[in-house]
């Protein structure tokens, strides 16, 4: 990519748009200017994003009973001058995302993280260019906002950041204090943010991903910690995140599980904490004892999207097949937990094998996982091959629901029209498998 080129057309286009509305509305104090609407799919389309421009008098116009304007000052959605990306933008993102999926998308994130980063520097560079040109005063900023903020120190100075973000600048002061402490203490802080009723930076969520990060530093003080807090839940998830399968940690979840005077959702992550770290086996001896949904989202957490968060095992479907054999009466609820749309996990190449064994399951819930996993999945020829080969296959299976996701995938043709609910195939009552 002429990333050069990247820059520049962003650049030109804020600053073009920034001159027209300030000749629309001479009067009108224009205090910044944003990218914002980044929109990617991971593997696929990346989108050109717009360009909103604001002055003190149009965000007053925008404010409403609901939003003053305060709120609004820096939503750049919500502002009333817009500017879409035009054909001279959309090709040029045609050609970011070629350049992000040759080779597989092998090179996806990387592409991806360039051109955001690259509206960042665009932005700096369209301010000076403003700011010399007399369009704006030295007040003017222009920014890249992605959803999660992190483009925002990117495309100003720390001053600028402090005056138009202070919560990210509390955010980056609490992180450079936690960074400096020795580990153990840096845990033991983080786990009281991350348990904290109340926010306080860098954040919940901050806290946690930080939590994981450390991995196996952060196990001991979570373990003292678990007993006394406020949502064991939240810890479980945790832990089965961090991917850690000690005795300690096993036995802790373990028992949280058993634990009949604790809430469903603490029993229930617990359990998927459990099997992500390998031991379904812990919550397949208690299935008789369990609820309902405890029992489901044990049997389900390895192949769902909360794999892909933190360290994960290797794809394995002979736990869940094991489980299913000694129960099969849950293989409907499976079927339900696991239905498209309710988020699969992502699989690494090297557990294309694995995925291939699941076509080749007993359990039609386990076939339709692997073909939806596999279609989502950068293959070699020959795997590309052997899959198309299993798709031919299947497209005969006697369950209705892996017929539809052959079709959903697009690689026979389309879905049907007929509403498939589970339990509703053509055995009569013989549920989804």
């Amino acid at each position: 990519m002429d990333w050069a080129r990247v820059e520049a057309a962003v650049r030109d286009q804020i600053v073009a748009f920034v001159r027209r509305m300030r000749v629309e509305h001479p009067g009108d104090r224009i205090y910044g200017a944003a990218v914002h609407e980044f929109y990617a799919e991971a593997g696929g389309m990346i989108a050109w994003p717009m360009i909103g421009v604001v002055s003190e008098e149009s965000l007053a116009s925008a404010a409403t009973d609901r939003h003053d304007a305060d709120a609004l000052r820096w939503s750049p959605a919500d502002w009333p001058w817009q500017l879409d990306p035009g054909d001279a933008e959309d090709r040029l993102a045609e050609r970011i995302e070629a350049a992000a999926t040759a080779d597989d998308g092998e090179r996806w994130h990387a592409v991806h993280h360039r051109f955001e980063r690259t509206v960042a520097k665009a932005c700096k560079a369209a301010r000076r260019t403003l700011i010399d040109e007399k369009i704006v005063g030295r007040e003017f900023v222009a920014v890249a906002m992605d959803e999660a903020w992190e483009l925002i120190p990117l495309s100003l100075t720390r001053t600028q950041v402090r005056r138009h973000f202070p919560e990210l600048d509390e955010e980056k002061r609490a992180l450079d204090r936690l960074a400096a402490l020795p580990p153990a203490q840096r845990v033991i802080e983080l786990i009281a943010i991350a348990d904290s009723p109340v926010h306080a930076p860098p954040g919940t969520e901050r806290a946690r991903a930080w939590l994981r990060e450390l991995g196996t530093d952060a196990v001991s003080a979570i373990l003292e910690h678990l007993p006394v807090a406020r949502e064991k839940w939240l810890w479980a998830k945790l832990l089965g995140e961090l991917g850690i399968p000690t005795t300690e940690v096993v036995a802790a979840l373990d028992a949280i599980v058993g634990n009949r005077r604790l809430g469903e959702p603490d029993r229930a992550w617990a359990a998927a904490a459990l099997s992500r770290l390998g031991r379904m086996d812990l919550v397949t001896a208690r299935l008789d004892r369990l609820p309902r949904e405890v029992a489901v989202r044990g049997l389900t957490a390895p192949y769902t999207s909360f794999r892909d968060v933190g360290v994960h095992q290797p794809l394995d479907y002979g736990p869940l097949e094991a489980a299913l054999t000694e129960h099969p009466a849950l293989h409907d609820a499976v079927c339900d937990r696991l239905a498209p749309g309710s988020g699969y996990c992502t699989i690494d190449t090297d557990e294309v094998e694995a995925a291939f064994a699941g076509l080749a399951s007993p359990w039609a819930a386990i076939r339709r996982h692997a073909v939806f996993v596999l279609s989502d999945t950068p293959l070699t020829p020959n795997q590309r091959e052997g899959y198309h080969a299993e798709l031919h296959r299947l497209a005969t299976d006697p369950n209705t629901l892996v017929r539809d996701a052959i079709a959903v995938v697009g690689e026979l043709g389309t879905p049907t029209t007929e509403a498939v609910s589970p339990g509703a195939d053509g055995a009569g009552g013989a549920g989804c498998r």
